[in-house]
């Protein structure tokens, strides 16, 4: 397909610059459980990256699995399995340069549902190859491509939410990168803002040394995720204060809309719904309850407009103000609001 063959060549050229005789791996999945009617809707990704890549005179390496087998493996192995020095993927890693992940659930693992036995095994499993990776300093690429059951998760058309993303990713990631300094310039030279939506208006001061910029730019990020194009900057929690109003809060696998959030000190006093929906009562007890560390984001990738329903989308449309908070666990939790506008505060 027209559309996938620029996407590649536009990831594998602008985006991480192979170059000849690099060795790239190529992660994706064949959909055989209760999505087997799209079981291949990530092949045409995965060859067109392929080809792209051995186009530069490097070389792709293709690592498939399928969803039964990924279920199978936590299911049926026995533990002592697991306990196993997982030797063969440290070899596996040293002779990789990069690492793509294509699908999304690796990224957003809070849609699916998995029991505490099988997160534990997973950790457990995958814990000393993740530090192996880390340790060695090779990139990792979530591009976190969608699919139907994704749609379906959030309650959105399938070829809207592909449109969305295609247009985020193959983005100009010159302009991107611009796009992100001046971005890092306006924060950098001033602590104390004010953000007003929809008429409230919260006052906050960031930590102007802990602004970080994703752009795409592999050279100074180890972990990119897609698509990018966003700034996040930590706040000093105690000086939140006043009502923000959120267009969408996003936890876990829900969405809420039209939101109101009152904060004092730090600590936020109420949670005004207009919608009553069920779960509205723990998004409330889960954000009064969140842990002191939290963020301001704002995301700058013009090539996205619209909200999809999906956090790792939604956070990178141009202009899109976020908070980002923590339940106990250290789940995140976004509250955006789209037309939100932030000033200097005297």
């Amino acid at each position: 397909m027209e559309k996938y063959i620029e996407l590649a060549y536009n990831i594998i050229n602008n985006l991480l610059r192979i170059q000849k005789d690099d060795v790239v791996s190529i992660s994706g999945e064949i959909r055989n459980g209760a999505n087997a009617e799209y079981a291949l809707i990530e092949l045409p990704i995965i060859e067109e990256i392929a080809v792209a890549i051995r186009k530069k005179k490097a070389f792709p390496v293709l690592e498939l699995s399928t969803e039964n087998l990924k279920k199978r493996f936590f299911v049926e192995m026995p533990d002592d399995v697991f306990s196993v020095p997982p030797n063969y993927y440290k070899n596996w890693i040293n002779s990789i340069d990069i690492f793509i992940e294509v699908g999304w659930e690796s990224f957003s693992s809070d849609f699916i549902e998995t029991s505490e036995k099988q997160i534990k095994k997973f950790k457990d499993s995958t814990q000393s190859v993740m530090e192996h990776l880390f340790e060695q300093r090779k990139k990792l690429i979530f591009l976190n491509f969608p699919t139907h059951e994704l749609a379906g998760f959030i309650n959105a058309e399938y070829e809207e939410l592909l449109n969305s993303y295609l247009n985020a990713v193959n983005c100009n990631y010159n302009l991107l990168k611009i796009y992100g300094n001046e971005l890092h310039e306006k924060f950098f030279s001033y602590s104390n803002y004010l953000i007003t939506s929809k008429d409230e208006k919260l006052s906050l001061k960031i930590l102007r040394d802990k602004i970080e910029i994703f752009d795409g730019d592999t050279s100074n990020k180890q972990v990119v995720v897609m698509p990018t194009g966003l700034a996040e900057i930590q706040l000093d929690r105690q000086n939140l204060d006043g009502v923000f109003f959120a267009d969408k809060i996003y936890y876990k696998n829900k969405t809420y809309d039209n939101v109101k959030i009152k904060f004092e000190n730090g600590a936020v006093r109420y949670v005004a719904f207009t919608e009553d929906k069920t779960g509205n009562y723990h998004m409330q007890s889960e954000l009064t309850n969140s842990i002191e560390e939290c963020y301001l984001t704002v995301g700058f990738n013009k090539n996205i407009f619209n909200y999809t329903n999906y956090f790792s989308y939604d956070r990178c449309i141009d202009g899109n103000v976020s908070l980002k908070f923590f339940d106990r666990s250290y789940k995140p939790i976004f509250i955006s609001c789209l037309n939100a506008e932030i000033e200097k505060r005297m």
